[in-house]
């Protein structure tokens, strides 16, 4: 009697003693290559790879959030969230010192 079992990888039902199941390394690493893209910074170039393509922007100082702004990011919520911890942080070391002086 032959057993059957579903392969989602061939999608097909395949026998039981011939299952095999080819994976190869690629599939476990994210590739730094992409179809060419023009940069919007500078129309003029176009790069496939993602790396010098990042290299780029962070030379122009222009900042990659990808689809942040469509989950609600705002840049004044994050600088303000900023400020507030070095204001916090400044007011613990403060009172850590006051505290210090006390004893």
């Amino acid at each position: 009697m032959t057993r059957y079992i579903y392969c989602p990888i061939q999608d097909t039902i395949v026998p039981y003693g011939e299952q095999k199941i080819v994976m190869s390394p690629k599939q476990y690493f994210i590739q730094d290559e992409m179809e060419p893209t023009r940069n919007p910074l500078n129309p003029k170039e176009i790069y496939t790879s993602k790396s010098k393509l990042r290299a780029a922007y962070r030379a122009a100082g222009a900042i990659e959030i990808g689809d942040a702004y469509e989950r609600g990011y705002n840049p004044e919520n994050s600088h303000r969230e900023r400020e507030s911890r070095l204001l916090n942080n400044i007011k613990e070391q403060i009172a850590q010192r006051l505290q210090y002086g006390r004893k």
